[in-house]
């Protein structure tokens, strides 16, 4: 529960808002899968993980904007029309992601199932990993299966996979499998420092003037409805 002193300082940062921390979010497009492990624990406590609302429209530059829903962030531009969508958002480290097509020169070709060619993105790094909960909370509902068969999230490897290009026909399987790829210990001190879910996103989207357009999944500026919230 919010304070006095939480909410000034949260009206604070919004009116001298920092410089932006670069975009670390994962954009699936259709076909891609991508290997994680969350550190996220899904506990009660666990900041790492959480639910978030965000307003999409164009603004006065006809780009696609995403807004943070939140009481520190002035969303009084946002048209009267428009509806948030309602996600959760979890922190992970992500081995790698497997593409159906090749949108960067780096990724590694493979053979897949059937001698289709895939293309493998290395990513060793913490990213977010935001989803809808799915008509019926079908793909949210993957999360807490997980959760009860592992006894928390953090506990080993996930897949999660897009299937389909448009806002009806796209679907999201969350599995767990039993690859035993782990952290490494480099990289296990930087758990405590990454922002709860909520933060990152107040740093990221609160500021009008700062939340013109997004980052796809390959690092390029998008400024298609597709690639947003």
């Amino acid at each position: 529960m919010s304070g006095i002193s939480r909410i000034a300082q949260k009206r604070e940062a919004v009116r001298n808002p920092v410089e932006r921390s670069t975009n670390q979010e994962v954009w699936f497009k259709d076909g891609d899968q991508a290997f994680l492990s969350p550190v996220a624990t899904g506990n009660e406590d666990d900041t790492k993980l959480d639910e978030i609302y965000m307003y999409t429209f164009k603004n006065s530059d006809n780009r696609w904007t995403n807004r943070f829903v939140d009481d520190a962030v002035d969303n009084t531009d946002v048209p009267s029309n428009i509806r948030p969508s309602h996600k959760f958002a979890f922190w992970a480290y992500v081995h790698e992601i497997v593409h159906p097509e090749k949108r960067n020169d780096s990724w590694e070709e493979l053979a897949g199932p059937g001698g289709r060619k895939v293309f493998k993105e290395n990513v060793n790094d913490f990213r977010i990993i935001a989803l809808t909960f799915g008509r019926s909370d079908y793909i949210w509902n993957q999360v807490v299966d997980v959760y009860n068969d592992w006894g928390g999230l953090d506990k080993g490897v996930l897949r999660v996979k897009r299937t389909g290009t448009g806002m009806y026909d796209t679907s999201y399987t969350i599995a767990a499998t039993a690859r035993a790829s782990e952290i490494p210990d480099d990289k296990l001190a930087a758990i405590d420092d990454l922002p709860s879910i909520k933060g990152y996103f107040l740093e990221r989207y609160g500021n009008p003037a700062s939340s013109n357009g997004t980052v796809s999944l390959d690092g390029t500026s998008s400024d298609t409805k597709s690639e947003l919230f």
